[in-house]
């Protein structure tokens, strides 16, 4: 039996919300597949910072446009935080205005997909499906074989629903909101975003208790750009990889001071010990196993 009658319908929270970015002068949501209608609500970010801020339509969709120019995606982070935490306080008065409750400060999920990648409304409103009905509290669609791509084991994997991982990158992300909000105060300078998913968002979740994390192989979208590099030196002065350094001792920091029982744990000593390590023999023997695991999925 259902768990909600016709006289109980189930609790308000609020429409998830979904990022694209978007170079401000090519047609917006260029590689997405309109065919269905969202189960979401749309924000697109302007990183050259031309267009206009504020409500819009386009293509159809009612969107808000969020524009700065940035450097790279940790900076779309922080703006999207940034504008949640505004806009919170406005919906939080306008549903009391009209005598309802509030249905929480912040979205059920949030996603931020980059400007080069190949979906679909449909395959969005099905990751956040299985976001719900799996409980989810990090997820991402898979990679499809001739996408570009930095981790082996993002592609996709055919005859399965999901994969649990520790992370996901920040390609094309969805979080819980109040998770991704909790990480506000490490958007501030991180401009790159390396760092934000196999360090910061994986020690948060373990000290929220969001540990459920995974790979959707159900939902496969196509990365259409080469992966860039971590050598570009940002206005920050460093690079991407002193970036992830600096996260990653953060991440560090705060599992010693919060819970520092995890340092025995299983999760600590993959993130942080052994896929970190500098051996040698360990780093070739990781390549060979994805060589190995790249074949056996061409293969099957």
């Amino acid at each position: 039996m259902s768990v909600y009658s016709e006289d109980r319908t189930p609790p308000a929270i609020r429409r998830p919300v979904v990022l694209v970015s978007w170079d401000g002068t090519s047609l917006p949501l260029s590689l997405v597949h309109l065919d269905a209608v969202p189960e979401f609500d749309w924000v697109l970010f302007d990183y050259t910072g031309h267009q206009a801020a504020g409500a819009r339509t386009l293509r159809g969709q009612p969107a808000t446009v969020l524009a700065a120019k940035t450097e790279c995606k940790g900076e779309i982070y922080k703006h999207l935080a940034d504008h949640l935490a505004a806009t919170a306080g406005d919906a939080t008065a306008e549903h009391a205005a009209i005598g309802q409750s509030t249905p929480g400060p912040w979205p059920e999920y949030v996603s931020l997909i980059d400007d080069d990648i190949l979906l679909s409304v449909s395959q969005i409103n099905t990751a956040l499906h299985l976001g719900r009905t799996e409980r989810l509290d990090v997820f991402s669609p898979s990679l499809s074989h001739d996408s570009p791509y930095s981790h082996q084991w993002m592609r996709h994997q055919p005859n399965r629903i999901y994969r649990e991982h520790d992370w996901v990158e920040v390609m094309m992300p969805f979080y819980r909101g109040d998770l991704f909000m909790a990480a506000r105060p490490h958007y501030q300078d991180n401009i790159s975003s390396w760092g934000l998913d196999r360090f910061l968002i994986p020690t948060l979740q373990q000290l929220r208790g969001q540990t459920r994390t995974a790979l959707l192989d159900a939902v496969m979208a196509s990365h259409r750009r080469p992966v860039t590099s971590g050598e570009k030196v940002y206005r920050n002065g460093r690079t991407a990889w002193q970036e992830r350094q600096i996260l990653r001792q953060a991440s560090m920091d705060l599992i010693a001071s919060e819970a520092p029982h995890l340092r025995d744990s299983p999760w600590y000593q993959r993130s942080f010990v052994q896929r970190e390590t500098p051996n040698k023999w360990i780093r070739w023997k990781r390549r060979a196993a994805r060589v190995v695991a790249g074949w056996l999925a061409e293969s099957s």
